[in-house]
């Protein structure tokens, strides 16, 4: 083999990895992906001064800046904007170490990998990542907000050193987050992950369940229940321990295809209308309601999740989140999906 031909070998593919957080703000252009692979962070920060040896590179960063803020641009969406600027990290990733799989991983080892911090400028039409020096922050935690104890005490709380993270088959592209965990005493749980900016649908969210569980709805009631909050000694909520719904991540969005029978579809109707019922009953509002807030279990079940309230444009009028009306004008609308 010739050295042309070795240098002219495709790479191989780097590890799974995947965008924990994006950030871009409308007063400059400056941006920062908090990226994740093989069990490490990496938090990579952009710059237009960084690109400006390159007016090629430098163009087509501020246009995937236009295509973030408008989710989707001449075909392009957030996605393509993640996959340019993770490319040049491709070979920091390939070198990485596999996670050993027969070793157990906490949700400790994901809220406090080893970390790196780097910027991407523009080298000779390429860009080249650069250790960042200027950041701040260390091995803290990026992830999770604040809350007061009166808040949190009707709940259980464990620390995420308690919870042990499963392994789960991929389906799609990989989220970077943990989903299913078992707890210490051998129960399977779902991890819901909560951001920074998340407190406020935190507070409604565990208002919400607090009221469920006040209510006392039966057992066969097919809606998420909590079972705990993972918080550490200094008062943080990372997530919420969900009671584990067995369904591959498989939402009412992605179940409802062409060739699915009208008798499942009519099922899902009723259960759904059923579910709805009960709730308003209690004087519990769903809130977002949409497809992608309804998962359809092994058996073709459909549960209801996500109590942290706000609306989806399309499924509920921004006037009526967070309301009875808000819920059945989405109801209507989900009926309507289901049966087309």
């Amino acid at each position: 083999m010739t050295s042309r031909e070795t240098k002219e070998r495709p790479q191989s593919p780097p590890p799974p990895w995947s965008v924990l957080e994006f950030t871009f703000s409308n007063r400059n252009t400056d941006s920062e992906l908090v990226i994740t692979c093989c069990g490490k962070r990496f938090s990579l920060h952009l710059f237009a001064d960084n690109f400006t040896e390159s007016p090629r590179l430098k163009e087509r960063y501020l246009f995937f800046l236009e295509v973030a803020e408008h989710y989707e641009l001449d075909g392009l969406t957030v996605e393509d904007f993640y996959d340019w600027a993770a490319e040049p990290l491709f070979p920091l990733f390939r070198n990485l170490p596999h996670r050993d799989k027969d070793q157990t991983y906490t949700l400790h080892d994901f809220l406090f990998p080893e970390s790196f911090v780097y910027t991407l400028r523009a080298v000779s039409e390429r860009l080249v990542p650069i250790p960042y020096e200027e950041s701040k922050g260390g091995n803290a935690p990026r992830f999770g907000v604040h809350l007061a104890d009166e808040l949190c005490s009707p709940f259980k709380t464990l620390l995420p050193s308690d919870v042990q993270i499963c392994e789960e088959p991929v389906i799609g592209p990989p989220s970077g987050v943990p989903g299913k965990v078992r707890l210490k005493d051998g129960i399977l749980a779902f991890f819901k992950f909560i951001r920074c900016g998340d407190k406020h649908f935190l507070e409604n969210e565990l208002n919400n369940y607090k009221a469920i569980s006040e209510a006392n709805p039966d057992d066969s009631l097919r809606i998420s229940r909590l079972y705990g909050l993972v918080r550490d000694e200094a008062g943080v909520v990372f997530g919420l321990l969900l009671a584990y719904i067995d369904c591959g991540r498989v939402t009412l969005s992605c179940a409802v295809k062409p060739d699915i029978a009208m008798p499942l579809r009519e099922k899902w109707i009723v259960q759904l209308q059923y579910i709805i019922n009960q709730l308003h009953a209690a004087r519990i509002v769903w809130g977002d309601a949409k497809p992608d807030n309804v998962l359809i279990d092994r058996n073709e079940d459909a549960w209801i999740i996500d109590f942290g309230g706000g609306y989806t444009e399309g499924w509920v009028p921004k006037e009526l989140a967070g309301t009875v009306e808000g819920d059945l004008h989405a109801l209507k609308k989900i009926v309507e999906f289901v049966s087309a």
